[in-house]
């Protein structure tokens, strides 16, 4: 089986964290919330976004009803097959929340997962299904850029701790900045080996708007929740919602 360090570099994924000084496993972040994501490149293949979906709720064992964010018509299927995905004994109560929005760029297509205690999973980690899913996408071009999340998180901290949410800004040199996620912001400049990162912070959503590298692919992901991690792997820059 590859390292986790090597399926990094494999993925290629704007969420992953990557390059010097950038490492995985543990995540600091709110110890009672609960989270679980599935971010990807994946192809226009209805099945495999049905094969994704339908893994993502067998894991998260949620029925809430979900949010779900696209710019496509594939938003309405997904939402059908959450909907006969859900089951009698799926007792979770977090929050769902799916994003699906078209790229225009050649990138492999390839899945990872995280949760609140670990930044990424290692490959050894996955379950059967999403071992398959990897497998049926690979050496296939993505399409699309898919995020499932699953986010639960207690009473008191969902009423004290709304407003602490905090945007890290690392690069290879260590942390830049740490920036209030409820601030506004249209240009943070982050400097990197090639060049300077250009991210903005607005109405509690952080995205990169200016890349240096050949395919820009980190523009492609947004961070609002604790545990949403964006990263430049050639400039090495890292941004995470802690």
């Amino acid at each position: 089986m590859i390292s986790r360090r090597n399926f990094l570099k494999i993925a290629g994924l704007s969420s992953v964290a990557l390059g010097a000084g950038f490492t995985t496993g543990k995540f600091i972040g709110d110890k009672k919330s609960v989270c679980f994501t599935v971010h990807g490149f994946i192809p226009a293949d209805d099945q495999i976004i049905a094969n994704l979906v339908t893994a993502f709720k067998n894991k998260v064992k949620s029925n809430s009803e979900p949010v779900v964010i696209s710019d496509s018509k594939v938003g309405e299927m997904i939402n059908r097959i959450d909907l006969k995905s859900q089951k009698e004994n799926f007792t979770n109560k977090g929050s769902v929340t799916y994003r699906l929005k078209r790229i225009d760029k050649q990138v492999d297509s390839d899945i990872i997962i995280s949760d609140a205690n670990n930044s990424v999973y290692s490959p050894d980690d996955l379950n059967s299904a999403f071992e398959n899913i990897r497998s049926g996408i690979k050496n296939r071009k993505a399409d699309f850029l898919f995020t499932a999340e699953y986010k639960e998180t207690d009473f008191i901290t969902s009423l004290f701790g709304a407003d602490k949410k905090e945007v890290v800004i690392e690069n290879e040199r260590g942390i830049v900045d740490k920036i209030s996620l409820h601030k506004n912001y249209k240009n943070i400049l982050i400097d990197g080996p090639q060049g300077k990162t250009g991210l903005r912070i607005e109405n509690g959503f952080a995205q990169v708007h200016t890349s240096t590298c050949k395919h820009g692919i980190c523009k492609h992901s947004i961070a609002n929740g604790v545990g949403n991690i964006i990263a430049c792997a050639p400039n090495k820059v890292l941004i995470k919602v802690v």
